[in-house]
């Protein structure tokens, strides 16, 4: 085994080192620029500076690191304590897998882009303009998605279509892209560069039309689309040019097919294909959140309470003329019993439903109610221009709206005159949050983490580890404006066009195996993947690599230690404790994601903290087992903490709460074993919070 051990141009002071003669020791002055040749299946053990940078700088190889810079040098601690590290690092390679590298070929050069509003519009044209051969699916009749439903877009005021309707015609004009309307996704099979993607297209109805509007005018049924009347056969000004079937409002009357001179079959029937595309790119835009749920605003159940899309179509059209108008912010948002995030653009809609009233009612009075203000770049403007055009702005949370004396009241407090008010008003608008479009991310075997946002990390579907070739797009990924969109769009485009044009996608990726031999079966694994990659096949457990994400849990939850993860296991995590902890250390096992970046932040902010805290780096505070901890204290470490990502930010789905889980149970066991349950400590500490690191393990020395 090699230890590569570099000095950052004399940053690092250590003496020589004798690990055994099986350990050859090489010495450098910065191995940033020398690059030492390492065999692929090589396993050596690096230590200089933080492991985040050498990662990048050593991609696809099997090494363990040792941060020298930041947990030796920079916070003053001995060359001592940076020998056991490098001893504890050298016994743990020896015990480790090493990872393999696996090949993906790009079989289907396709794209599927899934979602034909304003950012799947755009990724499909940037795609097809490069000759990518595209297929957009639009589980709607028409292109458009959200802005084809609105009036105007803010802050310019300008109509919906000048936007959109440029988007469309330049897709128009790409004859390498298939569109597929009232089309969903059923399944998704394979891998990056080899997806087989299962489609279900509904009926549209209408198979020939020449727009001569006849259908609507014999339609019996009438249908309130978000706050806008229609019949259940309709147009919408965008694309396709022609009229749709509402089949679940249609009674099938047949009165429009007696008058159609163009086609139309009540009788036609749902198809299914299979298609085979390379990459998937998730552009599923805005799903407003149920504000029935906020049952005190009275949605659904108060007639003139109304969400931003509903009021704005109103108004639109016509048939909503208030004289005074309540918009309540944040109606859902930022609360633990709803979303706890903030949708960032609910702000901006309530300022535009406020300027849509003024400009059509100059006389009307508007209420705008918010906790916060959130108007970024040129929506400060236009929330100035509001305040001057006589907006009454109340900082306050609304408690509830009611009906008294046929009028809708809506109670609140004001922070700034300290008074309880109630606002009598003909409507009320609810500007509420957004939530993910969890549908589609299940059916593409991607387990979320919460809502928003959706986090490539969060979400599994980087493309810099293991590549799963999917890619989100626009307010798929987190609600924002059409501008917004647009750039993240042609983000995603761009990042699918590059995976595209290779052939082979080579990636050195830890991934779960299992030891057949050693496995009982038991089943225990299967419940703990966040990901769904284990399954039982022919008698025996086997890892999906195309779903494990390298997260360990499975290899912490096997009782018979028969699952372990490439690059890191039990075994060599036991070895590592062994030679780290002497007795009054305090082991810190923190995630590599979040908390173990905090300690390299504690240095350059140069926060001190004892000595005797031992530093251990892991995937995911999930893959932490109660025996590691056990083993520690037993080593006679006098406390143990483990680090880990928040609720809703981990890495891996739900490996920080596997973690919270764990240490309840071993304190319940410390407790009966007449140890001190206080001696183990679960945190969620963030990247940046060194301070907070800092004070924990302080504590944990007194």
């Amino acid at each position: 085994m090699r230890v590569l051990i570099c000095n950052c141009h004399g940053l690092i002071k250590l003496p020589a080192l004798d690990l055994g003669a099986e350990v050859e020791v090489e010495y450098f002055d910065n191995l940033c620029k020398i690059k030492p040749p390492i065999e692929t299946d090589e396993q050596v053990v690096i230590a200089g500076c933080s492991p985040n940078l050498l990662e990048g700088i050593f991609p696809n190889i099997n090494a363990e690191f040792v941060n020298l810079l930041e947990h030796i040098t920079l916070i003053n601690h001995p060359t001592e304590k940076a020998k056991q590290l490098i001893h504890a690092a050298v016994q743990k390679s020896k015990q480790t897998k090493p990872v393999k590298t696996k090949t993906f070929d790009i079989q289907s050069k396709r794209a599927l882009v899934i979602g034909g509003g304003v950012a799947g519009i755009e990724v499909a044209a940037q795609l097809a303009k490069n000759g990518v051969p595209v297929t957009l699916v639009e589980k709607m009749p028409f292109l458009g998605g959200t802005v084809a439903k609105l009036d105007r877009l803010y802050p310019e005021g300008t109509p919906y279509s000048h936007t959109l309707m440029p988007l469309i015609n330049q897709l128009q004009t790409q004859d390498n892209i298939v569109r597929l309307f009232n089309t969903e996704i059923t399944d998704v099979k394979g891998r990056v560069g080899d997806y087989r993607i299962g489609l279900r297209t509904n009926p549209r109805g209408v198979l020939e039309c020449i727009n001569c509007g006849k259908c609507i005018d014999v339609c019996p049924i009438e249908v309130n689309d978000a706050g806008k009347k229609r019949k259940a056969i309709y147009y919408m000004p965008t694309y396709p040019d022609m009229y749709a079937i509402d089949f679940e409002a249609c009674t099938q009357c047949g009165e429009c097919v007696k008058i159609c001179p163009g086609k139309i079959d009540l009788n036609e029937k749902t198809k299914e294909q299979e298609i085979e595309a390379g990459t998937i790119i998730v552009a599923t835009g805005l799903s407003w959140y149920d504000v029935s749920k906020v049952e005190e605003y009275g949605y659904a159940r108060l007639e003139g309470v109304m969400k931003t899309l509903e009021f704005e179509r109103a108004i639109a059209s016509g048939t909503l003329r208030p004289k005074k108008v309540a918009i309540i912010y944040c109606a859902g948002s930022r609360d633990s019993k709803h979303l706890p995030y903030c949708s960032k653009i609910c702000c901006l809609l309530g300022l535009k439903e406020a300027k849509l009233v003024k400009d059509r009612f100059p006389d009307a009075e508007v209420y705008v109610i918010a906790m916060d203000m959130r108007s970024y770049g040129t929506f400060e403007y236009l929330y100035n221009t509001l305040r001057e055009k006589g907006v009454s702005f109340i900082k306050g949370k609304p408690s509830e709206v009611f009906r008294r004396d046929g009028r809708l009241v809506v109670r609140t407090e004001d922070l700034y005159t300290n008074e309880l008010l109630d606002i009598e008003v003909d409507n009320v608008v609810l500007s509420s949050g957004f939530v993910a479009d969890t549908a589609t991310f299940d059916k593409l075997k991607i387990k979320l983490n919460g809502d928003f946002p959706i986090l490539f990390e969060n979400a599994s579907l980087g493309n810099t580890e293991l590549p799963r070739g999917i890619f989100t797009a626009g307010a798929a990924t987190f609600p924002s404006g059409v501008a917004e969109t647009l750039i993240d769009a042609r983000k995603a485009a761009y990042s699918a066009l590059n995976l595209l044009r290779q052939e082979k996608i080579k990636t050195k990726f830890p991934q779960a195996v299992v030891d057949e031999d050693q496995c009982s079966i038991c089943r225990m694994c299967i419940g703990t993947c966040p990901y769904g990659a284990i399954a039982v096949v022919e008698e025996k457990i086997k890892i999906n690599e195309e779903l494990c994400m390298g997260c360990g849990i499975c290899a912490i939850t096997c009782p018979s230690y028969a699952s372990q993860l490439e690059g890191w296991n039990n075994a060599g995590l036991y070895e590592q404790i062994r030679a780290l902890t002497k007795k009054g250390d305090v082991l810190a096992i923190l995630c590599k994601w979040s908390a173990y970046n905090a300690t390299e932040r504690a240095a350059y902010d140069k926060l001190n903290y004892p000595e005797n805290v031992k530093i251990i780096r892991v995937p995911c505070s999930g893959a932490v087992d109660p025996s590691h901890v056990m083993l520690a204290l037993h080593m006679g470490a006098q406390g143990v903490l483990i680090g880990g990502c928040y609720p809703n930010a981990c890495h891996y789905a739900r490996g920080n709460f596997r973690a919270r889980a764990r240490e309840q149970i071993l304190k319940l066991n410390l407790d009966a074993l007449g140890m001190k349950k206080d001696a183990v400590r679960l945190d969620w500490i963030g990247k940046d919070e060194a301070q907070k690191f800092v004070e924990i393990v302080k504590e944990m020395n007194k």
